[in-house]
Order: C-alpha cells, then structure tokens, then sequence
C-alpha cells in the first residue's frame, strides 16, 4: 500500500480516486488560472466519472473522454458544501481543491439532487451554478 488510501469504486481502470488534503482556492485563485478554466470538463458528471458506458456518445460514436481535464462537483468538506476539483487522470484522478467563496444557495440546491445523478456523495452541478460560475470565471461558452 502506498501512503494514499486508495478507493476502488467499481473494478474499473478509471475509478481510483488518491483521497489527500485539498487546497482551499478562492475564485479570485482559479481566474488567474487560465489552464485550469480552458481545462474544465464541462461535460463530466460524477455519473459519467463513475460510468463513462453511460454518457452520451459524441458525433463519431465514442464515449467521452474521462482521462484528462478537471471535472467539478459539489462535495461536503469540513461539514459544508463546497465546489470540488478532480483532475481527471487515466488511472488516478485526483481531488485538488475546492472554491470557496460560492454562494450557498447553489451548493445546497445542487445537494438535491434526486436520482442516478447523484453518485458516492458527489453531486452534479445544476444549471444555476454552472450559470454562476461560467460568469465568475468569463467562460462564454463551455461545453
């Protein structure tokens, strides 16, 4: 064993999931961080992070890529909502961070999620937040 504890979610390639200390980042932080913004995963869901069968296919057919980028979703940290970071990677994604600073009216709607979208306590990112965040960041056009 590693120093990482390690979580297998599905006997799958993709699920291993290194579980650290995350960085506490506010908004400001992430705007300067152009990479990360261009990054983002829009598309990701912990849905489709914890089955890629399941997402929709692209024009061509394949399934969406989950092996690279940043997927964002709402997690409890320290008893509180938070927005959470995961770099999506081949065989461990990693949780790298959270934004602080997000209104908590938007945390706790997207933490009402009913049904398959919401997976092993993450939590997609509803239409208000995605709205709001788009604005914070100046991401015009997201997937």
């Amino acid at each position: 064993m590693t120093p990482f504890d390690f979580f297998n979610y599905k006997q799958n390639e993709y699920f291993f999931i290194i579980i650290q200390s995350v960085r506490r980042l506010s908004i400001n932080d992430v705007k300067q961080n152009q990479t990360f913004i261009q990054g983002i995963r829009w598309e990701v869901t912990p849905k489709i992070f914890m089955d890629p069968s399941s997402a929709p296919r692209s024009e061509s057919g394949k399934p969406i890529d989950i092996t690279y980028g940043y997927m964002l979703y709402v997690d409890i940290v320290n008893e509180k909502p938070v927005l959470m970071i995961m770099m999506l990677k081949r065989m461990m994604s990693q949780n790298v961070g959270y934004i602080s600073e997000v209104p908590e009216d938007l945390l706790y709607e997207a933490m009402n999620c009913k049904g398959p979208d919401c997976i092993a306590g993450m939590y997609p990112i509803p239409g208000k937040l995605k709205d709001w965040l788009k604005k914070e960041l100046d991401v015009s056009n997201p997937h």
